[in-house]
């Protein structure tokens, strides 16, 4: 197990008694694994080259044997078939070990709680409580252990407990040779939350015929459908002067700015939006009068209404164009397209995974993803990949949470996806 020294609330011994693949995701938090959007490097950041070493180090520890990290930070290790299960098709399970950029992902400073319902006071000192009017899904989680933060990092759950479900998946398969299964595949990529996890992922390599990653929210979460995406990156040149003389002279880039986000419609922001609905959300802003960039996300489910939606982006600025004197520009880059459109060629990969819910009595919850996975790039690349549970919550942000009792069934739903491994021998209907 990867190496630290913190251990929250509990105590050295009282975290020696958590199960195993908790202890294993507490530890992974205490490394900063964070991605850098603005980054041209591969991986983004130089963390996750260590990171990755450790992860080799950490399979290596459960008994795998056949463990490579590339160059570009990409951990992949292989299971053998049992004897006599070589034809059966091979079974991917893939994490992403990068947090979110979002908020900061220093070594986190964890409780795990006996959470008797009601708002939760992560931090007395900077006053900083996670409320239910906020946050209400939490609230049903009354009676169960969860895993919170102090209220000044990320968690890490998206997708620390990706990874230790797939290690502790791996562990559970060399400790019990008796079971048999075929060739199991595993993989933890970088830089998935800034959209470049798969850019150097070697297909072939992994060696997998149909994957699942481990990155979703909630227990009994299962997604086969994904946002399309894509970025804007937009550029506002300005001209300045000194205010005092600056009458038919300057341009203020600013201005411009503001003019190009109040061109879109109110309503269709994230903060607004459910289900199907897409949006256009403008991350990130720097500059000043001389100029302005912004970044700004583009989502929507339906190929179409995707389209209609980049198109949109280019007539505001042709329309702003007109107005400020061709000052702006915009570079609009696809991230990835819509999981949907490839799986539903793939209909017996989602059906395996239905079962796998379906025996192990977890709640199915079918339900189309606000955002996006590696899985959704990997399904366009050829490997079809739907994700699945991990138990976390309220992601991206400092409110981030990990239901215990997901992330223990959750690791259940890994091992009885290799089980059921030894039973496909044909991904066609």
């Amino acid at each position: 197990m990867l190496k630290h020294n913190y251990y929250g609330n509990l105590g050295e011994e009282g975290f020696s008694k958590l199960p195993l693949v908790l202890q294993r995701f507490l530890s992974y938090t205490q490394y900063n694994t964070t991605s850098d959007p603005k980054s041209t490097t591969a991986p983004s950041t130089p963390f996750q080259v260590e990171y990755a070493k450790m992860l080799k180090e950490e399979l290596e520890s459960v008994g795998l044997t056949d463990v490579v990290v590339t160059d570009k930070a990409v951990v992949m290790a292989t299971l053998p078939a049992t004897p006599g299960y070589e034809e059966c098709p091979a079974m991917g399970f893939i994490a992403h070990m990068d947090t979110s950029p979002e908020a900061s992902g220093d070594p986190v400073r964890w409780q795990v709680l006996d959470y008797q319902g009601g708002d939760i006071v992560l931090n007395p000192e900077k006053n900083i409580v996670l409320t239910l009017d906020r946050f209400p899904n939490v609230g049903k989680y009354a009676g169960e252990k969860l895993v919170v933060t102090d209220g000044t990092t990320l968690l890490g759950a998206d997708d620390k407990a990706g990874i230790a479900i797939i290690v502790e998946t791996a562990r559970y398969f060399i400790e019990h040779p008796e079971v048999p299964h075929a060739k199991l595949c595993f993989a933890i990529t970088p830089d998935e939350e800034v959209g470049r996890g798969t850019e150097n992922f070697d297909i072939p390599a992994f060696g997998a015929d149909y994957a699942y990653t481990f990155d979703g929210d909630e227990l009994g979460g299962f997604e086969t459908e994904t946002f399309n995406a894509a970025m804007v990156n937009v550029h506002f040149e300005g001209l300045n002067t000194h205010p005092g003389s600056a009458k038919n002279k300057m341009i203020n880039a600013i201005r411009m700015a503001m003019d190009f986000i109040d061109r879109f419609p109110a309503e269709s922001v994230p903060e607004k939006t459910e289900d199907h609905e897409g949006f256009f959300h403008p991350i990130g802003i720097n500059g000043a009068v001389r100029g302005v960039d912004i970044r700004m996300l583009i989502r929507d489910h339906d190929n179409a209404k995707f389209e209609d939606r980049m198109q949109y982006v280019r007539k505001v600025v042709e329309e702003m164009n007109r107005v400020w004197g061709n000052r702006v520009t915009a570079d609009i880059r696809v991230q990835y397209h819509n999981l949907k459109n490839y799986l539903d060629n793939h209909p017996v990969v989602c059906d395996i995974a239905r079962e796998a819910y379906r025996r192990l009595g977890i709640e199915l919850h079918e339900k189309p993803v606000r955002g996006g996975t590696d899985g959704a790039r990997l399904s366009a690349m050829g490997l079809p990949t739907p994700n699945l549970c991990t138990g976390g919550m309220n992601y991206h942000g400092i409110f981030e949470c990990l239901s215990v009792t997901g992330i223990e069934r959750s690791l259940e739903l890994g091992i009885e996806l290799g089980k059921m491994s030894a039973e496909v021998k044909s991904l066609s209907k």
